[in-house]
């Protein structure tokens, strides 16, 4: 009967290992998920606007690859992911100032066009 116990037991330990070993698994996507996004983003790194969340994006995935080696896989699967939104964020910011850009020539085109035409109107009734 003793003999029982201790096999039972022990299977329940064993069963409780391994399931405690497969919810920290290696965050490998994750962290390859981060290294796309910070290469998606690499513009974003000259943008003075986006330029702070690119570093702070390269920040977080070292340190997720260190956590990565320590093999504190939560930790680094917490950092990869901040590592991804922060550089996703730079590629937006990066864009959305190259577009704020953009809209500002092409509104100062349209006034130069509006003020020719102002131009243009005036000589007509004048002649």
């Amino acid at each position: 009967m003793l003999l029982k116990t201790n096999i039972v037991l022990g299977l329940l330990f064993f069963t409780l290992f391994l399931g405690g070993c497969a919810g920290s698994t290696p965050p490998v996507q994750d962290l390859k998920t981060a290294k796309m996004a910070l290469v998606n983003a690499q513009e974003a790194a000259e943008s003075a606007e986006a330029k702070s969340y690119y570093e702070s994006a390269e920040k977080y995935l070292k340190e997720a690859q260190k956590m990565m080696q320590e093999k504190s896989y939560e930790e680094a699967r917490y950092l990869a992911q901040k590592a991804t939104a922060d550089a996703r964020l730079a590629k937006i910011k990066a864009t959305n100032a190259l577009l704020q850009k953009k809209v500002d020539a092409l509104d100062l085109e349209l006034k130069k066009l509006k003020q020719d035409f102002v131009t243009i109107d005036d000589a007509k009734k004048g002649e």
